[in-house]
């Protein structure tokens, strides 16, 4: 258990804010968080999915709808997607941040993706929005950007949450994250609401949105510091497990309220940490490895399909 410290914070939020953008020097002691007490506590490990479990991407995965999630709105208002796994598809579309627009070592998964289901499904359309160091706020004009037809019906797999949360690390620590998560409910549930608009790529044309979480390269640790990592340089270590608890649960909810897949990022990497063997991540301690990106395509094509690559 890691003590709370009742000193000034002030060098905590410091160091943990340059801590993520560039090496940061003397130590400094975290104060452990308070489980949200809207998500369960999570356990010691989370094992990757095995081969044998079914479409990962299922709504269940997300967790039961909330009749007061915000921004919720009627199924009917968004059409019905088509069912998983997907039978067909007309267009792969990408968006997020910089997990899907090269972030890590190549190939990278969207391109690996991107034929898997050309090979399954027959020739697909492409369309990638993404734009590194992005937050969910930006998922609209990426969504945006995208051309008003496309051939259904439509998978768009999203990576994004990432920068939201390093850009909130003084709330979290605090215990003061609320109104960061809740905007976050509010731009995924803005994005969907777009997305799944009915007639947004044609008259007709059916939408499956795969939203991934976010992973944690310390597997819950939090020692960054221990590991030659660029952003935990100078901190101690200090458990990680509920402050992505809280977040991904609400991603979750928001997810599921719209009736749509989340993809469990977090889980699917768990274990395979810059301490694991084998490691998914680069050597940043941010984005995937040329492994990682392989598993990242293994994820979302499973999820899509309800198959296993071999």
């Amino acid at each position: 258990m890691v003590p709370i410290t009742r000193t000034p914070l002030s060098p905590l939020l410091l160091g943990l804010v340059a801590a993520l953008g560039a090496c940061s020097s003397g130590a400094v002691t975290v104060p452990e968080p308070e489980p949200d007490a809207a998500t369960p506590a999570p356990t010691e490990s989370v094992p990757s999915p095995p081969a044998d479990s079914g479409p990962i991407g299922s709504v269940e995965d997300a967790g039961a709808p909330s009749d007061a999630a915000p921004g919720a709105m009627d199924a009917a208002d968004a059409g019905t997607p088509p069912p998983l796994p997907m039978t067909s598809l007309g267009a792969l579309v990408i968006l997020g941040d910089s997990i899907s627009d090269r972030g890590g070592q190549g190939p990278f998964y969207y391109e690996l993706l991107r034929a898997d289901l050309g090979a399954k499904f027959g020739a697909i359309t492409y369309r990638s929005a993404a734009e590194s160091g992005s937050k969910t706020s930006a998922l609209g004009g990426q969504i945006d950007s995208l051309p008003r037809g496309l051939p259904g019906p439509v998978a768009v797999c999203i990576t994004s949450g990432g920068n939201d949360m390093k850009a909130a690390l003084p709330q979290i620590v605090l215990g003061a994250d609320s109104v960061a998560r809740a905007q976050v409910v509010s731009n995924v549930g803005a994005a969907l609401t777009k997305l799944l608009a009915p007639g947004r790529f044609g008259a007709g044309v059916q939408v499956r949105v795969f939203e991934a979480n976010v992973y944690d390269a310390s597997d819950g640790k939090g020692d960054f510091g221990s590991h030659g990592c660029a952003l935990g340089q100078g901190l101690p270590a200090f458990p990680t497990d509920t402050y992505f608890a809280n977040w991904n649960g609400d991603i979750g909810r928001a997810v599921a309220s719209r009736g749509q897949a989340l993809t469990d990022l977090h889980g699917w990497f768990r274990g395979h940490g810059y301490a694991g063997t084998p490691s998914w991540y680069a050597s940043d301690c941010t984005h995937p490895n040329t492994l990682g990106h392989d598993q990242l395509r293994r994820m979302f094509y499973q999820a899509i399909t309800g198959a296993t690559l071999p």
